[in-house]
């Protein structure tokens, strides 16, 4: 069993040591650290050279082809999977972000998670603020076994892949798990490296292009009022939802989304209670 980890980064000098730091402390050692460096103009390459004595990381460097918007990001982490892939039979792939800091079990944990059905695993983000429905594994943090990894295979690179991607391994008979003792945390909010605001119009774009209804996207929305920044990202979400389009997504990923959306939203209807704390307790 031997575990593929690759990090995309793009201008992630100030997330180099705690990252690094975060994955020497780790009780599970079978893993090959691969980062993409995405274009970085802040010398990230030339930082991991200076922290990483022990030869954690195999850099790999990649000219960067568009923000966020783009799925940039998607697209570097892929780049750096197909690059290491044919090297070893790894059985699981993770993408992991800069911005994380993993409890010291957390991979020990997830790595046995992610077996027989389970073709997506991931713990849960204790920083303040920040709490995400426990029935999916947040982006920053995902990780698939090889047969999760190879369902996901012919999605596009774009925001997004990180919701459709457990829809396509349900559709391909795997299901996600969530253990709520593996824990971890993030320097920043899910999709603010650009900013909050940006961060908040990218969201509403990706609840578009993954398939939400517009009543369903107006409950999801009305969630971030209390977070900040508050009406204003909310209004960005709304703006980012409106001009999204269609997007790159096929329509039976979507449809498929959807139809687990409906039935989220009927448990929270029978049993609001119930529903918060099966979604949000830790």
């Amino acid at each position: 069993m031997t575990l593929l980890i690759v990090t995309p980064m793009h201008n992630e000098a100030d997330n180099v040591e705690g990252l690094l730091a975060s994955l020497r402390e780790q009780a599970f050692r079978d893993f090959d650290w691969v980062v993409v460096d995405d274009g970085s103009t802040d010398g990230t390459s030339a930082r991991i050279a200076e922290l990483d004595t022990d030869g954690l990381a195999s850099v790999v460097a990649k000219t960067n082809d568009g923000g966020l918007i783009g799925g940039s990001a998607y697209t570097s982490w892929r780049f750096g999977v197909a690059h290491a892939l044919p090297t070893k039979p790894y059985s699981h792939v993770m993408k992991l972000d800069a911005d994380v800091r993993l409890a010291p079990d957390y991979l020990e944990r997830i790595v046995a998670l992610a077996s027989g059905d389970v073709g997506v695993a991931g713990g849960v983000i204790v920083t303040s603020g920040m709490a995400e429905q426990k029935f999916h594994v947040p982006g920053p943090v995902k990780l698939y076994t090889a047969d999760a990894y190879r369902a996901t295979e012919s999605m596009p690179s774009a925001i997004g892949f990180d919701v459709l991607d457990e829809v396509a391994a349900h559709l391909a008979g795997l299901r996600t798990a969530v253990d709520t003792d593996a824990r971890f945390e993030l320097a920043r909010a899910i999709g603010a490296s650009e900013g909050k605001v940006h961060g908040r119009y990218r969201n509403g774009r990706v609840c578009r292009w993954t398939g939400y209804s517009f009543p369903y996207f107006l409950v999801h929305c009305a969630r971030y009022v209390a977070r900040r920044p508050y009406v204003i990202g909310s209004l960005a979400m709304l703006w980012g939802y409106i001009r999204a389009g269609r997007g790159p997504y096929a329509p039976e990923l979507k449809k498929a989304h959807a139809r687990m959306q409906r039935a989220k939203l009927g448990r929270a209807l029978r049993s609001p209670f119930g529903f918060w704390r099966e979604a949000y307790k830790v």
